[in-house]
């Protein structure tokens, strides 16, 4: 959703730079998948790229407010 932020969706997860630098924050739920140039359609990603993913995006974060900043913290597994 383009307009998470501005309806007001709960962040979910940092994005980050290749130094791991927060540079954006999606707010709401989200889908990744592959997106060719020149065509209209999504496709599914490949297997290798899942895997990176997966390790990446797999674990929730919870996100605070502290002066200016916003820091960003993984949830612990509760099982």
């Amino acid at each position: 959703n383009d307009e998470g932020k501005l309806l007001g969706l709960p962040l979910n997860r940092a994005l980050r730079d290749e130094e791991g630098r927060i540079y954006d924050i999606v707010a709401g739920t989200f889908f990744l998948c592959e997106a060719p140039e020149n065509s209209d359609s999504f496709e599914s990603l490949p297997l290798e790229t899942c895997y990176m993913l997966q390790s990446r995006f797999g674990i929730p974060e919870i996100f605070m407010r502290i002066g200016a900043q916003i820091i960003c913290l993984p949830i612990p597994n509760r099982s």
